[in-house]
């Protein structure tokens, strides 16, 4: 009863604090809103994350230069043409000078540049004559080779090379080659993957809230008070985790109707979204906790708290892949550095959920790794703000 009536006293401070419920409820759907439009579906299709520069040097065939550029121009035609799921693969810009295109990908403005060379059109004419054989035409792909548009775009192009060289000779490819996809992931855009993200960090508001709040707690003199009470400890911070765990659950259910209603398709179970989410909250408060017990004011516990919410999202796949920085291989799985922020998991788990419609037998180790990871941080900001602010039996 006593860690109930924390909880309504809780709840009560914060519906007074209107500006810090309407962030904690409405900034993850405006977050929503602004992650769509960087990253959901368009008219454009892929043609969005894949800008192809042409620099077409083709002399042509003809001596008088009236078929000038044939070759040349009917690839480049090819690609303008090239379709994904009825919308725009390339998006394909023509270039004059090489030297202007190689500024434009070293600014990361451009996927890759074809360089298409003088005898391309007479190459291409002896290889249909050969009815195969070697080209002497050598099509040129520049990029940044660790730039993972360059990559996919140049497995794209490579394709449509040799389509076009084939059909050049007079060749038709005997391999029927079908596409499908895993449940979930054909029409899959960037905002599908980052919903996740999305949510898990409006889940890690509750740093700051409860850094606050516990603060405000020892400046009011409700701690002193306490002491004049039976209350314990665990009571006055059970019951303000469970007064932070009803706000979660109202978040959660607003970001995600904002994400449906933005066009994002969960393919999963809503309670076991919810549940994740209640398991990251434990780990939020916790930091929460850790971070009042080294404030002294709001605006102390407010800055040292968003120190620790940066690093947090944002060094975690959350929002976006981090890259690779293997530290050891455990149980066949391989642990990175990331693997030891809750967030990592959370996003995980709810990404599997709601684009793959994972079940909790297909998140043993995240479910785990999160579980441990939330019940130890909160240990150890329950032990340190008792014993900092509170020392209450």
């Amino acid at each position: 009863m006593k860690t109930l009536s924390v909880m309504r006293k809780t709840l009560r401070e914060l519906l007074r604090e209107r500006m810090t419920v309407a962030l904690m409820l409405v900034f993850p759907a405006l977050l929503v809103g602004f992650y769509y439009v960087s990253f959901g579906p368009t008219s454009e299709g892929l043609a969005k994350y894949i800008s192809v520069l042409v620099l077409n040097l083709d002399a042509g065939t003809g001596a008088s230069g009236a078929e000038s550029s044939a070759a040349g121009r009917t690839f480049i035609r090819l690609l303008q043409d090239a379709e994904y799921e009825g919308q725009p693969l390339f998006d394909v810009t023509e270039v004059d000078e090489r030297q202007a295109a190689e500024v434009t990908l070293r600014e990361h403005k451009a996927s890759l540049l074809v360089v298409i060379p003088a005898n391309f059109s007479t190459a291409l004419q002896d290889f249909a004559a050969r009815n195969g054989g070697a080209a002497a035409a050598e099509i040129t792909l520049v990029g940044a080779p660790e730039a993972d548009e360059y990559v996919f775009a140049r497995s794209l192009l490579s394709g449509y090379l040799r389509q076009f060289a084939l059909q050049a000779a007079g060749w038709e490819e005997s391999i029927d080659v079908r596409y499908s996809f895993v449940p979930g992931t054909g029409t899959m855009s960037d905002f599908d993957f980052g919903v996740g993200g999305v949510i898990v960090f409006g889940i890690a508001f509750s740093t700051v809230i409860a850094a606050e709040l516990m603060v405000r707690e020892q400046l009011s003199g409700t701690l002193r008070r306490l002491r004049l009470t039976r209350l314990r400890a665990f009571e006055l911070l059970s019951g303000v985790t469970l007064a932070l765990s009803v706000v979660a659950l109202v978040q959660v259910p607003i970001t995600l109707g904002a994400a449906l209603l933005a066009g994002f398709s969960n393919h999963g179970s809503l309670a076991l979204i919810v549940f994740i989410c209640l398991l990251f909250n434990l780990s939020a408060i916790g930091l929460g906790l850790l971070v009042a017990g080294f404030s002294r004011t709001p605006a102390d516990a407010t800055n040292l708290a968003s120190a620790v919410l940066v690093p947090l999202v944002f060094l975690s796949d959350a929002l976006y892949p981090m890259p690779k920085m293997p530290l050891f291989t455990w149980g066949g799985r391989v642990i990175q550095p990331y693997d030891f922020l809750p967030t990592t998991h959370a996003a995980a788990a709810i990404r599997q959920v709601t684009v793959f419609a994972a079940g909790v037998s297909d998140l043993v180790f995240e479910l785990a790794a999160l579980a441990l990871l939330s019940v130890g941080i909160y240990v150890l900001g329950v032990l340190l703000y008792h014993r900092r602010k509170m020392k209450l039996g």
